[in-house]
């Protein structure tokens, strides 16, 4: 490959295939518990925290691991971190379903966590940075538009698979699909790209600058929000006085709004990176403002709440793209994805403990309070980002 193929227009193939290995890659490892812990729990006795802190211990390895994994994807040729992703992933199912002690059970996240942070969005979306340069932007809007799909899809086919096979069975049978298809996908999308042209004339990135601890804080604090939104929602509405059927209607849109908020950020591509962050935080501000009010209200902010919160998974690979250039993303975004992958980890037991203590109220006040911290942060960025391209 002797020219940037970034020069070159990104085929529709690649678009779909990409996206479609990152639902088989979501749906068998971080939504697979949302259909296995109940019989998990049943089988074993283990607490609901100490299943779902598996979770939270596999998100805290792949975060810590990204900023390693950022570097090896910018200086080889070979993209074997995404191409191994599924067989590492597939590996942790297989010791999962082979538990039989918590220790065991511990063991298999920690290697599905490994695999998490070789292939999931941000080792995805710093490959597609190298792969696609100043194209990738476009590129990554269309795959996590087709990525987005993953617990509507993953949801109902585990849970075909739970009640045909058990979750034992489950396990191994993901396990199988990501071990033989996740590989000759990303051999596909992912062709050896020269470390050369990726290296810029300026040499290497200096990471202590204003520019990026606020990109670091801004991620941070919008995965901490996220998180705890969507993790204590149901938790939420019922404080509400919100009958259960009701507020599994409301959950309902917010996979679609997610969606629909990628299908947004293509038609109106024409906005830079940072006026989208501003746009997506002011949505996710408004969206959780509305639970504050009348429960008939509720369904209106989850599904502004949820487009904000789509937009938002765009920028963690644009915004950076945009500010920093093709030429060392994969860096950029392995070092950008750690804390808030800790933060992300961390999430559900700090809103656990808040609500508990205080109250969905002031838990909702607090995340507010971060929303408006974040929208100051952009406005930072924004002013850093034109000091930064003239440097």
């Amino acid at each position: 490959m002797e020219q940037l193929i970034e020069n070159s227009k990104p085929p529709y193939t690649v678009l779909f295939l990409a996206g479609f290995s990152q639902i088989i890659l979501w749906g068998g490892s971080y939504f697979i518990l949302s259909v296995l812990s109940a019989p998990i729990m049943q089988e074993t006795g283990w607490s609901y925290q100490q299943v779902y802190g598996c979770l939270s211990l596999a998100l805290l390895i792949s975060g810590l691991l990204l900023p390693a994994i950022g570097k090896l994807i910018q200086h080889t040729t070979q993209n074997y971190i995404l191409h191994y992703a599924g067989i590492v992933m597939g590996i942790g199912l297989i010791i999962v379903g082979l538990a039989t002690s918590y220790a065991l059970f511990v063991l298999g996240w920690i290697v599905i966590g490994i695999g998490m942070g070789m292939g999931l969005y941000d080792a995805l979306f710093a490959s597609l940075g190298k792969l696609f340069g100043g194209k990738a932007r476009k590129v990554i809007v269309w795959v996590t538009l087709i990525a987005s799909l993953a617990p509507s899809l993953s949801w109902p086919f585990t849970s075909f698979l739970l009640h045909e096979l058990g979750w034992r069975h489950t396990c191994f049978t993901l396990a199988g699909i990501l071990m033989v298809g996740i590989y000759p996908l990303h051999k596909y999308i992912f062709r050896p790209v020269p470390p050369k042209v990726q290296v810029s004339a300026g040499g290497s990135i200096s990471f202590r600058t204003p520019i990026f601890y606020l990109l670091l804080a801004n991620f941070t604090i919008g995965a901490l929000i996220t998180t705890g939104v969507v993790v204590h929602l149901i938790d939420i509405l019922r404080a509400k006085k919100i009958d259960m059927s009701t507020i599994l209607m409301i959950v309902a849109f917010l996979g679609p709004s997610q969606s629909a908020a990628r299908t947004l950020e293509m038609l109106i591509a024409n906005r830079s990176a940072v006026e989208m962050a501003f746009i997506s935080t002011f949505a996710m501000l408004l969206g959780i403002g509305l639970l504050f009010f009348h429960p008939s209200l509720a369904t209106i902010g989850i599904i502004i709440f949820g487009i904000g919160n789509g937009m938002r998974s765009v920028l963690r690979g644009t915004l950076p793209l945009s500010i920093y250039g093709p030429e060392q993303y994969p860096l950029v975004i392995g070092r950008l994805a750690r804390m808030p992958l800790i933060a992300q980890a961390a999430a559900p037991f700090i809103g656990g403990f808040m609500i508990q203590q205080f109250g969905t109220t002031t838990y909702l006040c607090s995340l507010c309070a971060l929303l408006l911290i974040n929208l100051v942060l952009i406005r930072y960025i924004k002013s850093y980002e034109l000091q930064f391209q003239k440097s």
